[in-house]
């Protein structure tokens, strides 16, 4: 109980202060205010009220809360992670396995070619008894080479097989939230070619194919609408490659020695002689365009063309040298651009594997050194196409083998008889080439 101050009336914390004739009679010790009896009173039952509220909440926790603790979920989602973990086992030692046999056969057919070469070759010599001793030494080369080759491929398959299982093993190791998905590709139709094709690209309504000096044109919807051929290949080289340019609205065809333009809207194809000119003494191999700019490889350097009314001129040209990291080991076999990189595929002549890099397009500079994929026996030749802001699809001309990679270790065999793809237009669409006919995917 509080004492009375005889110089000062305590009054109760709840009582109006008007009110002279409650007297305060008590203080908590906890909120340390003073209260007259009645409002001591009720203090007391908020109190206990409240502590009756902790009370309640205390039993909800113990048939309630406790109850929703279901480990059950969490076995299964470590159930869900274990059938993935194994669904991408599976595939990929599948895709190993496939991988593995469709290079196996490339190898025996080569070898099996150059076998039934060179015996034709010793008939012919025994036949017509014209063998001197260098014929001796060269033959003699000859077969302890394809011998050696030949006892060579289960090493060269063996390496293939282990980079592979490395390959599931680091994916493995990735945390489950960043396992890879595959993208599905619905099947949408087949266009059935008359001839095969190397070369292609597409609008949103039609798809340009070419080889050698022969271009042909088909709607998406399968029927086929032109054929030309380019002029003289001795003159302007044959084809190396196809691009459509949105930005620009038109194809753009490269040749070894010259490049033309097919415009859509009037179905005309025209050569572009400022620059066919200005590459005298080089051979074309691949071509890129973003925006207005046009980008042309050859065998010393890259070089970028600006359109202005109507007419390209030469913005700037990148040595190969400034490219690649080996001048004298390394080639450049393909350039594609999006807004946000130029993407190189560069082959090395020694070990044949290819590599990704990525350049920035306003200062060139490295921004991405990809690693070394898809190891052959041979120089081959390789495409890839630009699929997303980020990934790309890799086409081997020799396995036929399609992958899909990008600058954050995602390298996935998605097809295995695909000798090229573009996208068609501005859609969500792919065309992928299987020489015979062609597969619209939308995706």
């Amino acid at each position: 109980m509080v004492e009375r101050n005889s110089d000062q009336l305590l009054l109760c914390k709840l009582c109006p202060v008007e009110t002279k004739d409650k007297f305060c009679v008590a203080n908590c010790i906890g909120c340390k205010d003073l209260f007259c009896f009645v409002h001591l009173m009720e203090h007391r039952q908020q109190l206990s009220d409240q502590f009756d509220q902790l009370i309640k909440q205390h039993t909800d926790i113990n048939e309630h809360s406790l109850t929703e603790v279901n480990i059950r979920q969490h076995l299964e989602y470590i159930d869900k992670w274990e059938s993935e973990i194994i669904q991408l086992i599976q595939q990929h030692t599948k895709d190993v396995k496939e991988k593995i046999l469709c290079i196996s056969n490339v190898y025996k057919n080569e070898l099996r070619q150059r076998y039934t070469n060179l015996g034709k070759d010793l008939s012919d010599k025994r036949v017509l008894n014209a063998i001197i001793e260098g014929d001796l030494k060269e033959i003699s080369k000859q077969i302890e080479q394809l011998d050696k080759d030949i006892k060579n491929v289960n090493k060269v398959l063996h390496q293939i097989a282990v980079k592979e299982l490395n390959d599931i093993a680091e994916k493995c190791n990735k945390p489950v939230n960043t396992t890879e998905k595959s993208i599905q590709w619905n099947y949408l139709h087949d266009i059935k070619l008359d001839s095969t094709y190397g070369y292609m690209a597409a609008n949103d309504k039609q798809i340009l194919l070419g080889w050698k000096n022969r271009i042909v044109i088909y709607h998406v919807d399968g029927t086929k609408r032109d054929e030309t051929r380019l002029q003289s290949v001795e003159q302007y080289g044959e084809l190396s490659d196809l691009i459509w340019s949105s930005a620009m609205e038109r194809f753009f065809i490269l040749c070894r020695k010259s490049v033309f333009v097919h415009y859509p809207s009037s179905n005309k194809i025209e050569i572009l002689p400022n620059i066919t000119l200005f590459n005298h003494c080089n051979n074309y191999t691949s071509i890129a365009t973003y925006s207005s700019k046009l980008y042309l490889l050859h065998e010393e350097s890259l070089d970028v063309w600006q359109l202005q009314n109507n007419l390209f001129l030469l913005d700037c040209s990148i040595s190969i040298k400034a490219i690649v990291k080996n001048y004298l080991e390394e080639t450049i076999s393909c350039i594609r651009v999006n807004e946000q990189n130029l993407a190189v595929l560069i082959q090395n002549n020694k070990t044949h594997a290819w590599r990704l890099d990525l350049f920035n397009t306003d200062r060139f500079q490295r921004t991405y050194m990809g690693t070394s994929f898809d190891c052959f026996n041979q120089n081959n030749l390789g495409l890839f196409m630009v699929f997303r802001d980020s990934i790309y699809l890799f086409m081997n001309w020799e396995t036929k083998l399609m992958r899909m990679i990008d600058s954050n270790g995602l390298n996935q065999i998605i097809d295995y008889n695909a000798f090229n793809a573009c996208l068609l237009g501005t859609q969500n669409k792919i065309i992928v080439n299987y020489m015979t006919h062609l597969k619209i995917y939308e995706f």
